[in-house]
């Protein structure tokens, strides 16, 4: 196909062309600039150095005109090749080609999602290799996704869940004073859930299928939220410390246990929302526990990290396996001088909360 056949289609249908693709534009990556370069010095050879563009269809049909072969389709979605069609349309004229794919993928008459989406998720995985996909990318349009997005929404919450752009992130989601990425929440909830161990090994980690499930378990909007806010508090807390950026995790996980006894309604929850929206003044209570609960990390570390030659350095402890097992022990024991602290901030924290409900 030549590149003016390409822009115009993207003139025509604007970005709902790419509503099926896990990304949105990345603007100039390395490889969108080589592009640029290539059609801008030899475009008799993009169709040779470019992957092409991959288009799904739910029809397809092959016509003539004006001795023409031409393919007419219907509901076409550009699954592959974004940024290779969003340059085309941005550059000027240039008489270049590049290789299209029409596929046709029709929809199942049993109303069951996943006879569509599984084929279209395959063919994104396996046709995209120039801006590498990752396995957050991957998860984009998942369902679970779509759906946590129109919940959050309802909340008044802007949820990214496809890699792009800022600009790009921005006119999509409109105004918005919270702004969410799918990322932060599967940190929140697999700190809070799982073995922090598992968050310090990386964001993508969380989007793979072993684990993707229970990082995104359901619909509901304040799971994620309420696991979103506390991560957020306890971030707030380890500003300014070097040795508490390694020890977030951990501590995340040890107060969010407290923090759900204590907000566990629907009710209650919407009384959180309100005063970490606000940042109302229980919030300082809850800053008093996280600072108790990161000065109790900090005397954990110190007591046990070894010595000498064999102590390790606060990157290395944090990132052990099963931390969270010797942690608990540690923080009910008497060896932590901080416990005393962080349970009278967590009562009066918990005090002022009640009151907040009454109101």
């Amino acid at each position: 196909m030549f590149d003016r056949a390409v822009s115009e289609m993207h003139e025509r249908a604007g970005t709902r062309l790419f509503a099926r693709n896990v990304r949105g534009f990345l603007g100039s990556t390395e490889i969108n600039k080589n592009m640029e370069a290539t059609l801008s010095r030899e475009p008799q050879f993009f169709w040779y150095y470019n992957n092409g563009i991959t288009i799904i269809c739910d029809a397809a049909e092959r016509i003539g005109s004006h001795g023409r072969d031409m393919i007419r389709v219907s509901n076409p979605q550009v699954i592959n090749g974004q940024q290779t069609t969003r340059t085309l349309a941005r550059a000027k004229p240039h008489k270049a080609s590049v290789l299209v794919r029409v596929i046709r993928v029709p929809r199942g008459h049993d109303g069951q999602p996943s006879h569509f989406d599984t084929p279209v998720s395959q063919i994104v995985s396996a046709t995209n290799s120039q801006n590498a996909v990752k396995p957050s990318d991957l998860m984009a349009n998942d369902r679970q996704q779509i759906e946590i997005e129109r919940e959050l929404r309802k909340l008044g919450y802007g949820y990214i869940r496809k890699r792009q752009t800022k600009g790009e992130a921005k006119r999509s989601l409109g105004v918005f004073r919270f702004v969410v990425k799918k990322e932060e929440l599967a940190q929140a909830v697999a700190a809070c859930e799982l073995d922090p161990f598992i968050v310090r090994e990386g964001k993508e980690r969380l989007f793979e299928k072993r684990l993707y499930s229970q990082v995104f378990p359901k619909g509901d909007p304040f799971f994620y939220l309420m696991r979103y806010w506390l991560m957020r508090e306890v971030g707030y807390a380890a500003k300014g410390y070097p040795e508490r950026a390694y020890a977030k995790w951990l501590v995340l996980h040890a107060v969010w246990p407290d923090l759900a006894d204590i907000v566990r309604t629907r009710a209650e929850r919407e009384v959180f929302k309100r005063i970490w929206e606000k940042n109302e003044w229980p919030l300082r209570s809850l800053l008093h526990a996280n600072n108790a609960m990161f000065k109790a990390a900090s005397e954990f570390y110190r007591l046990t990290r070894g010595k000498g030659a064999k102590a390790q350095d606060p990157s290395t402890f944090f990132k052990r396996r099963h931390m969270e097992r010797e942690f608990r022990r540690f923080r009910n024991g008497g060896r932590n001088s901080h416990r005393g602290r962080y349970q009278k901030a967590l009562r009066s924290f918990e005090k002022q909360f009640k009151e907040e409900m009454q109101r």
